[in-house]
C-alpha cells in the first residue's frame, strides 16, 4: 500500500473517531449536571416541546463549550503555521490576556455593557496584544524563541492591568475570578450567536488560505516561490486567528492548553497538512472542551469552578508527552 494511501486511511479512521467521540460528549452534555443526570433520549425529546430549563442551560453550556475547543485549537493552529512555532498559541502569545482585559474594563465602567461592545472591546485588544508581541519579538530577535518571550512578557503586564481592574470591582471579584480562568456558565445564547458568527467566518477565510498557509511551514523562501505574499498573509491570518481568539475571550475568559495542545496532537496523529489538520483540530478541540466541562459539571458541587483548572490538568501532560516524542 502507498504511503499516500495509508495516511490518508490514518486522516480519514482519526477523523471519524473524534467524530464519533464529540457526538458522544455532546449527548452526554445535555444530560449532566450538578443537579445529577438524566436519560440523553429524554433531554432531547424535551427540547422538541418547548424545552426543560435545566436541558436548554446545558444545551447553551455544551455548545458553548464545543465552540470554544472548536475556535481555540483552529486559532492556535494557525499561529503555529504561521510564525512556525509549535509553540505559539493565543494563550502564549498574549491575545488572550490582551482581549481579558478589554473586556474587565468595560465591565469595570459600567456592570451591563452592550454585549456588541464587549466584543468590540475585547477584539479590539486581542489584536493590540498580538501586535504588540509581534513588535517586541521583533525588536529582540524575532526567531520563535523571541515571540515566546514577548508574548509571556506582554501577557503578564496584561494580567497586571486585569488585577488591578478587578480591585476596583467590588461585588463582582468571584465571577471575575472564575471568568478570569475561563467559564461556559454564564454564556446566553444571544452571547453564543455573536460568537459562533465570527469563529465561523474566521475559520472560512482561514480555510479559504489553507493552501497558502500550509507553504509557510516549507519557509519564507519556497513560500514566495510558490507566488504567495508571505508578508501579507501572516498579516491576514494572524488578524482572523486573534479574531477568533478574542471573540472566545468575551465569551468564556481566557481558557489554556486547548490551543496548544489540540493541534499537536492532531498534527501527530495525520500529519501536517494543514488543511487536514484543521479539520482534525476542530473536532478534537470541540471534544476536549466539552469533555473539560463535563468535569466541571461533575467537580462542582453546586457551585463552579474554572475550566482551565481541568484543561491545565490534563493538558500538562499532554504537552509534555508530545514535547518529549517529538523533540520540540
Amino acid at each position: 500500500m502507498k504511503p499516500q494511501s495509508q495516511n490518508g486511511i490514518q486522516t480519514g479512521v482519526f477523523l471519524l473517531t473524534s467524530t464519533l467521540t464529540l457526538l458522544a460528549l455532546l449527548m452526554a452534555g445535555v444530560s449532566v449536571g450538578s443537579t445529577g443526570v438524566s436519560n440523553p433520549l429524554d433531554s432531547i425529546r424535551s427540547l422538541g416541546h418547548g424545552g426543560d430549563p435545566i436541558v436548554i442551560y446545558r444545551l447553551t453550556r455544551t455548545v458553548a463549550a464545543a465552540l470554544l475547543g472548536l475556535g481555540l485549537s483552529v486559532s492556535g493552529l494557525t499561529l503555529q503555521y504561521t510564525l512556525r512555532n509549535p509553540m505559539a498559541d493565543p494563550y502564549l502569545l498574549g491575545v488572550s490576556s490582551g482581549a481579558a482585559f478589554g473586556v474587565l474594563v468595560l465591565y469595570l465602567f459600567s456592570p451591563t455593557p452592550p454585549p456588541t461592545l464587549v466584543y468590540a472591546s475585547g477584539l479590539l485588544w486581542g489584536f493590540i496584544a498580538f501586535l504588540i508581541v509581534i513588535g517586541v519579538g521583533g525588536f529582540i530577535g524575532g526567531g520563535p524563541t523571541s515571540l515566546i518571550v514577548a508574548g509571556v512578557s506582554v501577557g503578564y503586564g496584561f494580567f497586571g492591568l486585569i488585577v488591578l481592574a478587578m480591585a476596583h470591582m467590588p461585588g463582582a471579584q468571584r465571577f471575575s475570578f472564575i471568568w478570569l480562568f475561563g467559564t461556559v456558565a454564564y454564556v446566553t445564547r444571544e452571547t453564543l450567536l455573536v460568537t459562533a458568527a465570527i469563529v465561523i467566518s474566521g475559520t472560512a477565510g482561514l480555510a479559504a488560505y489553507s493552501q497558502k498557509i500550509y507553504t509557510l511551514i516549507l519557509g519564507d523562501e519556497v513560500a514566495r516561490a510558490s507566488g504567495v505574499d508571505v508578508e501579507r498573509l501572516r498579516l491576514v491570518a494572524a488578524f482572523l486567528a486573534s479574531s477568533i481568539a478574542a471573540s472566545l475571550v468575551a465569551l468564556a475568559g481566557p481558557v489554556g492548553f486547548l490551543g496548544l495542545a489540540a493541534p499537536w496532537a492532531t498534527r501527530l496523529a495525520i500529519g501536517s497538512n494543514y488543511r487536514r489538520a484543521l479539520a482534525g483540530s476542530m473536532i478534537l478541540g470541540a471534544g476536549a472542551a466539552v469533555a473539560s466541562d463535563l468535569v466541571v459539571r461533575l467537580m462542582s458541587g453546586g457551585g463552579e469552578i474554572p475550566l482551565t483548572a481541568v484543561t491545565a490538568l490534563f493538558g500538562a501532560p499532554i504537552l509534555f508527552y508530545l514535547s518529549k516524542r517529538t523533540g520540540w
